[in-house]
């Protein structure tokens, strides 16, 4: 069931009828985009006097956005899907990265500054991860499990090319279940407060662009701790498909851990634009 929702998620954005000229005007009409990317990070010793091993790490990188305008009502939907592994000399074929994000919006201008919104927002994972730091890997998530789900209404900003943000009152879910055991049982945890997500894109220079994505939430019992994911790109293009990107990870939340969570990826990659 997992892998049935999760490939029309991915269908859904990409294969999307529009057979539209997007030179004419986009009111009534859906707009996708989809672009994937692959990085690669490889090195080869030989005989190498002072040591090291063999290593070849990669990942895939997949957004896709579906957007639909029509007078005063607003649709906007976005995909995000990464996915990385790493191996060392003979040591494990290691995921290092493993991300999903779906976030989509149904707006409405009111007239003013700010729009009326409603919308959801999923994070959770492509694939099973592995905590590797005991003598055997330890199976930690699966393909939707945990799913973190965010249902919120309130208001939105999105006039600005750069900068989208929204505020609204949020209905959030934690959906897990247990991993290599016979039970089945799907626990869910509640809790209702308010989140925030902002979106951003900003051109550095001519070639150099960053993306950045920040959601925060905080439940009603609980509004002095505040859960954070802000997730960057910094992309700098030296043609049309080949990339230098620099990624960059930060993730608190306290039913996960008590640390803040960070990761980061400089990596050459190519990168296609599908739509």
């Amino acid at each position: 069931m997992r892998k049935t929702v999760l490939a029309l998620l991915v269908l859904g954005m990409i294969f999307t009828i529009n057979a539209q000229d997007k030179k004419e005007s986009i009111n009534g009409k859906w707009i996708p985009e989809a672009v994937i990317g692959v990085n690669l990070s490889q090195a080869t010793i030989s005989n190498w006097a002072a040591g090291g091993e063999n290593k070849l790490a990669w990942n895939f990188v997949f957004e896709g956005k579906l957007n639909y305008q029509k007078d005063k009502l607003g649709f906007k939907n976005l995909l995000k899907i990464n996915y990385g592994r790493t191996k060392e000399g003979d040591g494990l074929n290691k995921t290092v990265q493993n991300d999903l994000l779906y976030n989509n919006r149904l707006s409405y201008k009111s007239g003013w500054i700010f729009d009326y919104y409603a919308g959801a927002n999923l994070i959770s994972y492509i694939a099973s991860g592995y905590d590797y730091s005991a003598a055997s890997p330890v199976e930690v998530t699966q393909l939707l499990n945990p799913a973190d789900v965010t249902e919120s209404f309130g208001l939105s900003y999105d006039k600005n090319q750069t900068i989208q943000t929204q505020l609204g009152l949020g209905f959030h879910q934690v959906f897990s279940k247990p991993i290599n055991t016979a039970d089945a049982t799907t626990d869910v945890k509640t809790e209702t407060g308010i989140e925030s997500i902002t979106n951003m894109k900003l051109g550095l220079t001519e070639k150099i662009s960053w993306t950045s994505y920040l959601r925060l939430f905080s439940g009603f019992n609980r509004l002095q701790t505040w859960d954070v994911r802000w997730d960057n790109t910094v992309t700098a293009s030296v043609n049309d498909w080949l990339n230098v990107n620099l990624t960059f990870l930060v993730v608190y939340d306290k039913s996960q851990s008590l640390k803040t969570q960070a990761k980061e990826a400089l990596n050459l990659g190519i990168s296609y634009k599908l739509l």
